[in-house]
């Protein structure tokens, strides 16, 4: 599926990409998405990035699930995201 990476982007980037991702996957039909956020691990008030993708896909009217991705792909530095059908 599609991915979006968040790495280095500010939080108010990263949140508008975010919901532009998911807006344009809803569009397109996808059922599932990657997003990476990253680990925070290099930042000093943590993972930001992280907590800001959780809450706003929590909020987000199109997605109806996410899941920390495994090790391989990404693991607690990125989430698969489920998406409703329109």
């Amino acid at each position: 599926g599609d991915q979006l990476d968040l790495h280095h982007e500010t939080t108010a980037a990263a949140y508008t990409m975010l919901q532009d991702f998911v807006t344009d996957a809803q569009h397109r039909e996808l059922k599932c998405v990657r997003i990476i956020h990253g680990k925070g691990l290099r930042s000093q008030a943590g993972p930001v990035l992280k907590s800001m993708v959780h809450q706003a896909l929590r909020e987000h009217s199109s997605v109806l699930a996410f899941t920390t991705c495994k090790p391989t792909h990404g693991g607690s530095g990125a989430v698969d995201v489920l998406l409703k059908l329109s």
